[in-house]
């Protein structure tokens, strides 16, 4: 769309402005979002501005601070361009007060910048609003925190309610101390020599702008460009320390997780082979549990059999002697039968606990309760354990085949909570190895997620990218399921990186699933990462760095669920 310059349009910018609305008017409305807005800003300046500055610029100049027509299209890019250029020297002037390149000035040094900026309008009811609406009150103030109060221009309405504020605290009797007074005195005078200075750099800034639309008339200034190399160097070092200190800091996180992973795994072993031999042990008891089972059942029927004759017997005998001999005997058999039931069902329960076989352990359990069994071996309490066990295993592998970090950690616990970390040790060691890198997955894409719009826009400003960065942007939309070949030309590319909504890289990141990528494109993209190294490619750049980290980790899953590990190492 080119330069915002003036403060009229010209027909023929009035028409580009209104094709530019009817591009990211994608539905027709009339109006844009603010999401839209930035956008197409975003489009314009390499970066863009912050969501919050949109919001604040949509307010300043909209009609309705949501939503903005196309009549108010050219005034709220201006108000956006006047944030864009003002936010360049504020985060300059930010960083000499950041001396410990800590990203974070005190409250009383943010103050004074806000008062240096804004002048005789600084608007004291403001900053005490600022402060009360921090989310942590007295910490350390960010950049971010205060950029939208720095651009901020003071409405009417503003210098309304101040002087109304000036006029109760008269009326109140609030008279500044002696030394407040001298403290205001020492504000303002070096706020006359930072509004000097800012207006001195601003009048520069304006002669640079003026000088980069007139071809050929740009001067070169040795002071000027030595200045500018020395800021170059000072902000190269600056994010190459930064991007050091966050890679020894994940360095050391992904070492304590692999100690701890390795020390898991060893405990876990142990309780396996405790496990084993426990069961073992076991076993042994149950070894003849089948041919008991079967010798009572047959028992069972031969005292069914002798019951059947006795009552049959009964019918007929008329003798009370041998009448009473015949029902003594009923009652015997019927005890011995009594005995013989339970006898079956307590070995029917040992069978299941030996088989270990889910449903035949529900139904002995029931019959087994049902029939109110005295439990003299302690089998009810073992088999209802097993079954828990057993449950929690079948669980624990739904989990573990599904990938999802929230359920596979609540098999986890379930079983910890059932004290089943000995019976399950094997199952329990392959769902850590599972949730270990699932968690790095989600600790990536958390790293994408975070990615700053201007990181991207940087990748996508290449006319000529540096081999590495064109080489990881391959890989990366590789595995994200296009070809090669249309890689193979950068413009194609910046095309692919500039897509925004469902089609933006951020948002493919995040929904990438390893399962439904095929092996060939996995290997094609490892071959490629093979090539480069990642201290390389951060070199070069962030992006393509948090990308390459990226593609290494779903390609490694990807290898593993293949069970082709030997192959990737």
């Amino acid at each position: 769309m080119g330069e915002l310059q003036g403060d009229m349009l010209t027909d023929d910018n009035t028409n580009v402005l209104h094709q530019t609305f009817k591009q990211y008017d994608r539905l027709g409305k009339g109006e844009l979002a603010p999401h839209e807005i930035q956008s197409l800003h975003g489009d314009i300046r390499m970066g863009g501005i912050s969501y919050p500055q949109v919001l604040a610029s949509m307010k300043y100049v909209c009609a309705t601070h949501d939503t903005c027509t196309e009549d108010e299209l050219f005034n709220l890019l201006q108000e956006m361009d006047r944030r864009f250029f003002l936010l360049q020297d504020l985060r300059w002037e930010f960083s000499l007060l950041d001396r410990d390149q800590r990203d974070t000035i005190t409250i009383e040094q943010a103050r004074w910048m806000v008062q240096a900026v804004h002048g005789k309008n600084f608007s004291k009811r403001k900053w005490a609003d600022f402060l009360r609406k921090r989310a942590i009150p007295g910490t350390r103030v960010a950049f971010q925190e205060i950029e939208v109060l720095l651009c901020n221009v003071k409405s009417s309405l503003d210098v309304l309610k101040d002087r109304e504020d000036e006029e109760r605290e008269r009326r109140e009797g609030k008279i500044p101390s002696r030394s407040e007074r001298e403290e205001r005195e020492r504000l303002a005078e070096e706020e006359a020599l930072m509004e000097k200075e800012r207006q001195r750099r601003l009048r520069e800034e304006e002669r640079r702008r003026k000088e980069e639309t007139h071809e050929g008339d740009v001067i070169a200034i040795e002071d000027d460009v030595g200045k500018l190399e020395e800021l170059q160097r000072h902000d190269d070092e600056a994010r190459r320390r930064m991007m050091e200190e966050e890679e020894e800091r994940r360095r050391l996180q992904r070492q304590k997780e692999e100690e701890e992973r390795l020390l898991e795994e060893q405990r876990l072993r142990e309780l396996e082979e405790e496990e084993a031999r426990r069961r073992q042990d076991e076993m042994e008891k149950y070894k003849d549990a089948e041919k008991i089972l079967e010798d009572t059942h047959e028992k069972e029927k031969d005292l069914e059999e002798q019951l059947r004759i006795v009552r049959e017997k009964l019918k007929v005998e008329t003798d009370e002697r041998k009448r009473k001999e015949l029902e003594e005997e009923e009652q015997r058999l019927l005890k011995l039968l009594y005995d013989l039931k339970h006898k079956r069902l307590r070995y029917n329960l040992k069978v299941a606990i030996k088989e270990k076989d889910k449903y035949k352990l529900q139904y002995s359990i029931t019959e087994f309760k049902t029939e109110k069994v005295e439990d003299v071996d302690m089998d009810l309490e073992k088999a209802e354990k097993l079954l828990r066990e057993i449950t929690s295993r079948d669980n624990l592998r739904k989990a573990m085949s599904r990938r999802e970090i929230e359920e596979l950690e609540k098999a986890i616990n379930i079983i910890k909570k059932n004290g089943l970390e000995i019976q399950l040790a094997r199952e329990l060691r392959d769902a850590y190895e599972i949730l270990t890198r699932l968690r790095k997955i989600q600790r990536i894409r958390s790293e994408i997620l975070e990615l700053k719009q201007s990181t991207v826009a940087e990748i996508r400003s290449y006319q000529k990218p540096p081999p590495v960065v064109h080489t990881v942007m391959t890989a990366t939309f590789l595995i994200l399921g296009h070809q090669e070949k249309e890689t193979k030309d950068w413009k194609n590319v910046q095309a692919l990186v500039g897509k925004t909504g469902k089609e933006g890289l951020k948002r493919r990141c995040l929904e990438c699933n390893a399962a439904k990528i095929s092996t060939a494109a996995a290997s094609r993209a490892k071959e490629l990462l093979d090539k480069q190294e990642l201290d390389e490619v951060r070199d070069v750049s962030a992006g393509a760095a948090t990308f390459y980290v990226f593609v290494d980790t779903i390609v490694s899953e990807i290898f593993m669920e293949a069970g082709s590990v030997l192959d990737w190492f």
